[in-house]
Parts: C-alpha cells; structure tokens; sequence
C-alpha cells in the first residue's frame, strides 16, 4: 500500500512544526533509569518520524521497538512529553484510511509488521479507526506472508526467499500472537498461537549449532545462497543479536500467549535450551556479550550492547514472570549492571546514552533464478540489489558500523530498566554510581 505523494508532502510540511516545539524546550527526567533514557532520547531526536535530520519519514522495526519501550514508560510514569511524542509518530506515519507511510505489504518484508507490536498497544491507549485499519493491514501481510517448504516458517523478505532469520521470528511472531485476540476469532487465534510454537520450534531445529548450543543468524532451505552452508543450510556464525531477538521474541510470546494453551508450555521449554548456552559465552571479564557470540577470543571482535540490553532484558522479564526459575533474575541484574557499566554515558548536558551498537547486520541479498522466481510466484513488487560482502563471515559482523544510541539498544536497555523499577530497584541510583560520564 503507497502513500499518496500529497499526503507525503504535507507530511514533511507539517512536521517541522513539532520538531521546533520540542527543540526548544526539552526536559530530561532523571528519575528512573526507563524515564532518563526515554527523555533523552526526545532531547537527541525531537521529531520521531525523522531520526535523521532532513531524511524521509521513516517506518522501520527498530524506530517502533524504541518508541514502544517508551510507550511502557509512559504508561507506568506518565508525562505528557512522552505521550506528545508518540502522538506524533502515529499521526505522522499513519492516515487516517489507515495508510502507513513508506510501506508496501507486497515487499513481503517481516521487519515492517513489527512496529504493529507497539502500534497494538498504542491502540489500546489510544483507539482510532485509522491505526486499527493499519493493524489489519500489517496481519493481513502475515496471513499472506510466504513460508519455507520443508517447516512452513515464514521467510525473512520476499527479497530473500526461502529463509528463515532469527530477526524475522521477533519481528512477526509476537505482533501475530498479541494482537490475534484482538482482531480474530477465538478459533484462529488457536490456531496462531498454535503456529507460532511450530515456527520458533522448526527455528530452533534448523538453526542449532549443536556444538555450542547457540542458534545460527539464518538457515536457508534451498542451501543455494552463497552465505549457507551447502548441507546444512546455516550461517556462518552466531551474531549475539540474532540470539537476542530470538529469546526476546519467545518471551513476547509467553507474554501474549496464555499459560492456558499448549503452546506457552513449548515455548516455555524451549527458552529454557537456549538460555544456559547463552551465558556461557557471557564474557567472564566484563559480564557482556560479544558482536559475533560464538568467537569471543578472537581478534577484533567486540563488546556490544544491543544483544547485552536484549539478554538483561530477557532474563530479568522471564525470571519476574516465571518463564524461567528465580535464580535468573539474579543473573540478570548482574547482567544489568555489567550493562551500565560497559555502555552506559553520562552526557555533559544530564542526558544518558548507550554506546557500542552494531548498527545492522545481514545476510546477502543474493540473486539467482530462484530468487526471481520466487518474487514472481509471490507477485512481490519488491527489488533486490545483490550484496556479496554481507557474506556471514566473521569478518563481515566486525565490519557493520558501530553508534551510539541505536534504537535495537536503547528500546531493551528501556524494558529491563522497567523491570527492575517494578521490583523497587533504584535504577538511576545504579547509572549515577556506575555510568561513564562523557567529558
């Protein structure tokens, strides 16, 4: 579905407008570690649509994950600050028809449905005729959304066909699963409750490195890219946030699938398996993760926080919920404050930032005569640009750029910060003594 260009336009014409209004007058909170990294973050980025000054209006997953771990800040502290400016994003990115900008359900893209995770929520704070037709629209994409052969597991794109990405089991599954509920009948949302435990099942199957326990980044079915392995299909290497979207996503599903249904007890299991193997390439020096998790000794590799924020946040959640014993909430406030140690910035204006975060990484795209078929059989509008040096290798990980403040950071640092506040921890007590400052 593409936007008008005259709704585009008055978009970029109106939303200079707030920008100015919080450019002027922001206000960085300091109460909470959540509030702090919330408010500092409307201080770096006034208008939310428009992360990058005099760039496009943007709809991406990690601009939704940031502004949904704000949306759960407000919605435990309030403040009409944060409520303004996630006002701002939804009536900017979506009309009131329901039109989402930069969007095309044809793209087949799993990423662009994960923002209906917080748009759900949004909803419910805040009910509009326009956001809910948006929400069907990013469903219907998974209604319709191709899968592999072999395990029905939804691809990745239609620009990568035929594979299955850890990143694309967050980016669908728990959007799925959360809002089905709301919009389906009791019947079909068994049933996508039911398929949600088959996808993150096969997932796992198809992914495993049995030789240490981790998941690979992706697995492609057809063993035809020139990243996958010619026998067993995977990648490479574990990239320590691909292991963190996957154990963020099977939390999210426990939060959306009831204790009731069958599914949540796979689920559950399945967290299980993964979370021992995940902290033992936990670094003994400095309690974080590495970019490529299952290479930590090796030169140039790195320490880096979204996949740190990502297993805190997961460990903290499924501990508080009993997704997981109680002896790993322990684990994760050491995690916690090994995080704020390692990557959390006291800024010379009182603002706070998160450093160290890989900016993106990926697999390919690849172009074959499959690839093309497949974009044909699924009538894809979509186009791919052929990127050999996304190759899975470890040198590739350690190539992708590193910032400060990325949204895949800042969101899960935001949702352990929330956890920890739930319990009575002092969380800004815990940045003012262990924080970096930045002279």
């Amino acid at each position: 579905m593409k936007t008008p260009y005259i709704f585009n336009a008055l978009l970029a014409a109106l939303s200079i407008i707030p920008s100015l209004t919080f450019a002027q007058s922001p206000s960085i909170r300091q109460s909470s570690a959540s509030v702090w990294m919330a408010t500092s973050e409307i201080k770096r980025i006034p208008n939310p649509a428009r992360p990058e000054a005099g760039a496009r209006v943007r709809w991406s997953y990690d601009r939704g994950l940031s502004l949904e771990s704000i949306l759960d800040t407000w919605a435990v502290y309030g403040g009409d600050d944060l409520h303004d400016y996630l006002k701002m994003y939804v009536d900017t990115m979506i009309a009131p028809d329901g039109t989402i900008a930069r969007y095309s359900l044809l793209d087949y893209n799993i990423d662009n449905v994960r923002s209906g995770h917080f748009v759900v929520k949004y909803q419910q704070h805040f009910p509009s005729d326009g956001v809910k037709a948006a929400i069907l629209t990013m469903l219907r994409q998974l209604d319709e959304q191709p899968r592999s052969v072999a395990d029905s597991v939804y691809w990745h794109k239609a620009i990568y066909a035929y594979q299955v990405w850890l990143d694309g089991i967050f980016m669908g599954l728990p959007f799925r699963a959360y809002a089905a509920p709301l919009y389906r009948s009791q019947a079909q949302t068994d049933s996508i409750w039911t398929d949600a435990a088959h996808q993150v099942e096969r997932t796992y199957a198809r992914t495993l490195d049995p030789k240490t326990g981790l998941c690979r980044h992706a697995y492609d079915e057809t063993r035809l890219m020139f990243w996958a392995d010619k026998v067993s299909g995977q990648s490479q290497h574990c990239w320590s946030r691909a292991q963190g979207w996957y154990m963020m996503a099977l939390v999210e599903l426990l939060d959306a699938i009831p204790a009731s249904h069958p599914s949540h007890a796979r689920i559950k299991a399945l967290l299980q398996k993964i979370v021992d193997p995940t902290l033992d390439f936990r670094d003994k020096r400095s309690g974080v993760w590495h970019q490529v998790m299952d290479c930590p000794d090796r030169d140039g590799n790195y320490l880096e926080s979204s996949s740190t924020a990502m297993f805190a946040y997961s460990l903290l959640k499924a501990a508080d919920k009993g997704y997981l014993p109680k002896k790993y909430a322990k684990i994760g406030r050491k995690v916690y404050d090994s995080l704020v140690k390692n990557f959390i910035v006291i800024e010379p204006d009182g603002s706070i930032s998160i450093t160290d975060g890989c900016t993106v990484a990926g697999l390919g795209p690849g172009i074959s005569p499959e690839i093309e078929k497949a974009l044909r059989l699924v009538k894809s509008t979509a186009k791919a640009k052929e990127n050999r040096r996304r190759d899975g290798s470890f040198e590739y990980y350690i190539s992708e750029k590193v910032k400060d403040n990325d949204f895949k950071a800042l969101g899960p640092f935001i949702w352990a910060s929330l956890v920890l506040e739930s319990d009575g921890v002092n969380t800004a007590k815990i940045i003012t003594r262990n924080a970096r400052h930045r002279n």
